[in-house]
């Protein structure tokens, strides 16, 4: 036998389909109405950006979400004898006592990220920092560091420019000379006991502002990993030019800052969500600001009275509204569910770790979806979590879908706001395929 059916929440058309066979009278199928979703889109208050290998430059306007600007600030480090380990500041024994300073340049790597009027050129100036990076503070999008207003250096490049600089030859990156003011001064910190450890080097160097123009119309993802500092010399006994590699390995953030008014969300508030009946039917995502949608299931009620229920499968899909992506705006490539606590913020294990809905409730698997260009869905097994939630060894305040980045070499996923992706979510469905003893 063969059920299927489709209702409507009081906010946001979910469509549940209710598909279970009969087994000669042991199993029988259950038509239920009371199963509903409501959506609705939320404003976090701690999003951060800090710690990833990514950042985002730029300012544009967007026609959904409204104007977007973002800076990043990034500490310069020691070289790295590897990813976990910096190495004091030397130069080579055989080159000791010869060394004469050239110059210093920064060389800037782009990740593919691009947002606004690529038809514009994008203007970047890069400012010397006066203000100390806490060591133990997690910075959000909400957090500023002080900078010199005059830059040390700036450069405006094109689109094929920035494509060009998707790439790891020294020749692609976008490349910015540094005062020698600047390069004199770490040149004489080599072989110094300030030159030593990160700690010391840190506090005397501090690091780099990257701020765009603010005439420019359109944002860029810098690898800040994969972007970095060389110091160039070279020895009196040789016209060879060598060089001593810096990088932006520690601490690096992203302020990144919306204004709504006069979108269907200027009167989105944190941690005070709008329901999708008031915002056009549609629920929003936008990465780096910390807008999500929110699911709530208010009459969970009515499956958890039947004890002998058993979901035998359920998925969750989000349909993006193709309408609203014009240009360059490409939704995110993959989003996860995470538990939201009873403040709306995201919920934290006994671990503190994020509340990630896993896709294996026995295992812990965490999971996240990719966008589906084909099907233009992103889609969860939703199974083990609504099963838990029936049988009521779980229960929730409501979920968000957050945009994500999974760590393929150890299976794991985080938050991702280093950019400013963004989507807008006309369907959500709910599949639901259940059986109950009679």
């Amino acid at each position: 036998m063969l059920l299927s059916a489709l209702f409507f929440s009081c906010e946001d058309p979910i469509g549940i389909v209710i598909d279970t066979p009969s087994t000669g009278g042991q199993i029988s199928t259950i038509f239920t109405d009371t199963v509903k979703v409501s959506t609705s889109s939320v404003l976090f208050d701690s999003t951060f950006t800090s710690g990833q290998a990514n950042a985002v430059v730029g300012r544009y306007k967007d026609p959904v979400f409204g104007e977007v600007s973002a800076k990043t600030f990034a500490q310069i480090t020691l070289p790295l004898l590897n990813t976990d380990a910096f190495t004091a500041l030397k130069f080579p024994k055989a080159d000791s006592g010869l060394t004469v300073y050239d110059s210093v340049y920064v060389y800037i790597a782009h990740n593919g990220f691009t947002y606004g009027d690529t038809t514009k050129t994008y203007s970047l100036a890069l400012h010397r920092l006066t203000e100390d990076f806490v060591s133990s503070k997690r910075y959000t999008n909400d957090d500023v560091l002080k900078y010199n207003p005059t830059p040390m250096a700036s450069g405006t490049f094109k689109y094929a420019d920035m494509k060009r600089a998707n790439s790891t030859a020294q020749d692609s990156l976008l490349k910015f000379k540094l005062p020698n003011t600047l390069g004199k001064e770490l040149y004489d910190l080599v072989n110094t006991d300030t030159g030593s450890t990160i700690e010391k080097f840190t506090a005397a160097v501090k690091g780099i502002a990257f701020v765009a123009n603010p005439t420019t119309e359109n944002a860029y993802g810098l690898a800040i990993s994969g972007s970095y500092i060389q110091l160039y010399y070279h020895t009196t006994n040789s016209t060879d030019r060598k060089s001593i590699p810096l990088t932006f390995y520690s601490q690096r953030f992203s302020q990144i800052v919306g204004n709504r008014n006069g979108t269907v969300l200027q009167n989105l508030k944190t941690l005070q969500p709008i329901a999708s009946s008031a915002t056009n039917n549609r629920t929003y995502l936008q990465t780096g600001i910390g807008i999500s949608p929110k699911l709530t299931f208010p009459t969970l009620e009515a499956l958890q009275k039947n004890a002998n229920i058993t979901i035998n499968k359920a998925e969750l899909v989000f349909e993006p509204d193709l309408d609203q992506i014009t240009g360059n705006y490409k939704v995110p490539s993959q989003v996860a569910l995470v538990q939201l606590d009873a403040t709306n913020r995201i919920k934290k294990t006994t671990g503190n770790l994020i509340d990630f809905i896993a896709l294996d409730a026995i295992s812990g698997t965490q999971y996240v979806a990719s966008y589906n260009s084909t099907s233009n869905n992103y889609s969860f097994n939703f199974t083990s979590f609504l099963q838990d939630l029936v049988s009521k060894k779980k229960t929730t305040n409501g979920i968000a879908l957050v945009p994500s980045l999974l760590n393929t070499t150890n299976s794991t996923i985080s938050v991702y706001n280093s950019n400013v992706s963004r989507m807008v979510i006309k369907n959500v469905k709910l599949n639901v395929y259940y059986s109950t003893k009679k």
